[in-house]
């Protein structure tokens, strides 16, 4: 099952439990707001993937004004941060709603809905899933990367480009001039001295990401149980 199915689902359980009016139509914009988040993280995905072997000084723009290569990667890197981590905060919503945790929406978040589980309905499945979500490397990482790239600086990327040219007229396994370049992220984003030992690579680490915590989502959602 995918998110998408994930939030379709909750929301089609939630039509025939959930009597109120205000709650049903909060939670339908609330899933179809989580899926348009995920939606968005594919999309910066699927530009870094395009952007993967380009790099400045080896593509040339037709066009003087247009963004460099650098500026467009590191762009799609912090977007795909900014809405996967959202992605988290508008499953609290959906999960305030549909359990009726009675949480301002102004303020809901997924760190304040997981806080109100933990107090108030310790050792229920949804607690369990936000905990065990909370409790990973990815989601770790991820709240690292988000909170340096949306409130501190702009995040280290190594680049390494390779070039290979080859005389014309042999018959090889390739053909003309063959450019492979590897971009890796910073272990730790708050290092003033980044390491890169961790060779997490872009876009692989940050597709690796994404399905571990689109995974959590859907274990997330498919726990909480709905109240009426």
């Amino acid at each position: 099952m995918s998110l998408f199915d994930a939030a379709d689902n909750f929301l089609k359980k939630a039509q025939n439990v959930v009597t109120q009016k205000t709650r049903k139509q909060k939670l339908r914009l609330y899933c179809e707001g989580l899926k348009a988040k995920a939606g968005q993280v594919d999309f910066a995905l699927k530009r870094l993937k395009a952007l993967e072997n380009q790099a400045d000084g080896v593509v040339t723009s037709t066009d003087a004004n247009e963004p460099s290569i650098q500026s467009n990667v590191e762009f799609y890197c912090d977007s795909f941060w900014a809405f996967l981590y959202s992605c988290l905060d508008v499953l609290g919503q959906v999960v305030n709603q549909g359990g009726k945790l009675g949480l301002n929406e102004r303020e809901v978040s997924f760190n304040r809905v997981k806080k109100k589980l933990d107090a108030s309905s310790s050792g229920s499945p949804e607690q369990k899933a936000f905990a065990d979500c909370a409790k990973t490397r990815s989601f770790r990482n991820l709240d690292g990367y988000r909170n340096c790239s949306t409130h501190r600086r702009q995040i280290y990327v190594k680049e390494k480009v390779k070039f290979e040219r080859q005389s014309s007229g042999y018959q090889t396994t390739t053909t003309g001039n063959n450019v492979t370049v590897e971009r890796i992220l910073c272990d730790n984003p708050l290092d003033m001295k980044p390491k890169t030992k961790q060779n997490r690579t872009i876009p692989k680490y940050l597709a690796e990401t994404r399905d571990r915590i689109f995974k959590s989502i859907e274990s997330i959602l498919s726990s909480t149980r709905l109240v009426k």
